[in-house]
């Protein structure tokens, strides 16, 4: 990951990286001259900018990429935390939150994850490095830009990972439809981490047995279960509502 380049696409979340983080941005490539605010945070930030025909796309950008004339070069190791380097220092109370995801393949559902964390007051999302969809340009774009502004943390094994939060006085919660606890009565009174399991398939059955509590979303039974993304949100927003701190 060390040297790795990503790229990211479209005016919002290029704007979002200068204002948030910068230093995270080597490169940016444009269509059209920059002007107003995209203008002035580029000559503050001291990054090169290059012109490019859109019929000719930079080296290393996707073919089919919506880049709207906006293309952002951005140096994975900056953006992709470690896991070590983000525990040694997250604050841990009880209006700590985080995200563990599991197994989730749709990059369009990871982006939609880190846009809900952001807007919930998230610690940060830790993905795993093996089957799952890694964080591109895409993710990036669907996030709006939050990528930038919620921890992204890279971790190993999911169980281990869970364990070693455990230990730090995080309780775990899996989102399981077969389960029989409420996501809206639980009290959420300790620091919170949250599974999210694969499209298809949900939370793998040995990491729903590391959580302490599986909790479902109460549905209509004529209702077909929510998409991943839209679970993480309501389940985020039960926790949101019993800890408004977390929002400031």
């Amino acid at each position: 990951m060390r040297n790795e380049k990503i790229y990211m696409y479209g005016k919002h979340a290029l704007l979002e990286a200068l204002r948030s983080t910068p230093e995270m941005l080597d490169k940016v490539y444009l269509v059209d001259r920059a002007d107003g605010e995209l203008a002035a945070l580029l000559h503050t930030a001291g990054i090169s900018v290059d012109r490019f025909d859109p019929r000719t796309l930079p080296t290393g950008v996707e073919r089919d990429a919506n880049h709207q004339g906006y293309i952002g070069r951005v140096s994975l190791h900056k953006l992709v935390h470690e896991y070590g380097d983000f525990v040694s220092t997250l604050k841990v109370d009880n209006d700590a939150c985080l995200i563990v995801l599991g197994e989730i393949q749709d990059p369009q559902n990871v982006g939609a994850i880190i846009r809900t964390a952001a807007a919930f007051g998230v610690a940060g999302v830790l993905i795993p490095e093996h089957n799952q969809a890694q964080v591109t340009g895409t993710v990036v774009k669907v996030s709006a830009g939050m990528a930038f502004r919620v921890p992204l943390v890279s971790i190993g094994n999911v169980n281990t990972t869970l364990k070693d939060l455990k230990e730090r006085g995080f309780w775990t919660y899996g989102l399981d439809g077969e389960a029989t606890q409420s996501v809206g009565d639980e009290p959420f009174d300790a620091p919170t981490v949250f599974v999210f399991g694969n499209e298809h398939n949900g939370i793998r059955q040995k990491t729903l047995e590391s959580c302490d509590v599986p909790l479902v979303i109460p549905m209509h039974p004529g209702c077909e279960s929510l998409n991943v993304g839209a679970s993480a949100a309501v389940a985020l927003y039960a926790w949101s509502v019993k800890h408004p701190g977390a929002l400031r």
